[in-house]
């Protein structure tokens, strides 16, 4: 009983992150973050936004910016959690 509690734990505390990782960046409100929001706070390249945006819709979603934590947000000014 304790490692599901602890597992849905951690899936709460990821989704939370990702959440708030978003905000951060959402200028417009829309739960999403193009790449005019994210460069606006991080020196990232389109390249380098586009082979984050998985499904190639122009925004970057919760589950794509927690996949993409690696290798986008090395150079943010605002804080972001890992």
């Amino acid at each position: 009983m304790k490692k599901i509690a602890v597992a849905v734990l951690a899936v709460f505390s990821t989704v939370a992150v990702a959440q708030d990782r978003v905000a951060k960046f959402d200028v417009n409100g829309d739960q999403k973050v193009d790449f005019a929001e994210l460069s606006q706070s991080c020196e990232v390249s389109k390249e380098l936004f586009d082979r984050a945006d998985k499904n190639s819709d122009g925004v970057l979603s919760n589950t794509e910016m927690r996949t993409a934590r690696g290798y986008l947000f090395g150079r943010c000014k605002k804080e972001v959690n890992a």
